[in-house]
């Protein structure tokens, strides 16, 4: 279902930008590549010890982009990450303590609306910076690690009376399908797009992309707001459309 409602809004965006450009220059392409990224808070504080490590990515996107003005072109784009992202956090707070280590796996599924403006556009090469808000997915969640924290566990007296001991307890996680992380996330897309011209209507594509959310990716308790920051090098195809005939 959220395939198809993704599908819609893509569509409708592209219906709306159509009917206000009609005789504007259209392209269609595809890129994919290989990136790191990782988890990251901004709040930082003495009794509350996070640690996050790059981690491998790789990132397949299709788009339809098209052309506002002569130095800004407007592109839809639907971009599949497969994600991992590490966190090991350390929260010295009495009885408050908490230690948690997971890595995580994950499929994100991303809406891009970006924003293009022509840097330098010469007849051997184009450079254009990009801009735009990502809408974001997260299609499945696979967790692994470890921890410990406290509770209080319900024992009972030598008078037989229930009492309730704070203790610790170890834990292990191996989930296929964790709730560790959010569904939908909103953030932001910039880069730079590097264009090299193979025919009149054909280009070789190079990309430099960054990606944060805005979002707190993380529904864990006792957790800082947590975003996802990645960078990622793409190439691909770019395809220019025939213009549709003025009315």
């Amino acid at each position: 279902m959220w395939v198809k409602n993704i599908h819609i809004i893509i569509f409708a965006i592209i219906a709306i930008f159509n009917s206000s450009v009609s005789n504007a220059q259209q392209f269609i392409g595809v890129s994919g590549g290989y990136g790191k990224g990782t988890f990251t808070d901004f709040a930082k504080k003495q009794d509350y010890d996070a640690n996050y490590h790059l981690k491998n990515e790789v990132a397949f996107s299709s788009f339809y982009e098209t052309k506002m003005d002569s130095t800004n072109n407007l592109r839809i784009e639907l971009q599949y990450k497969l994600q991992r992202a590490d966190m090991e956090i350390k929260y010295n707070a009495g009885h408050s303590s908490f230690y948690k280590n997971l890595d995580y796996s994950f499929h994100l599924l991303n809406l891009n609306l970006i924003y293009s403006i022509h840097i330098i556009k010469k007849k051997s090469f184009e450079l254009n910076f990009l801009l735009g808000p990502t809408f974001s997915y997260n299609i499945n969640t696979v967790a692994k690690g470890n921890g410990w924290e406290f509770y209080y566990q319900t024992q009972v007296d030598t008078s037989g009376n229930p009492v309730q001991i704070l203790t610790t307890r170890n834990w292990e996680k191996d989930e296929r399908n964790s709730k560790d992380l959010s569904k939908f996330n909103i953030g932001f897309d910039a880069g730079l797009d590097f264009l090299i011209p193979l025919n009149d209507r054909l280009y070789f594509l190079l990309q430099n992309r960054y990606n944060i959310f805005l979002t707190n990716i993380t529904i864990l308790k006792d957790l800082r707001h947590t975003s996802l920051l990645t960078g990622y090098i793409n190439i691909g195809l770019m395809y220019k459309l025939k213009n549709r005939p003025t009315k």
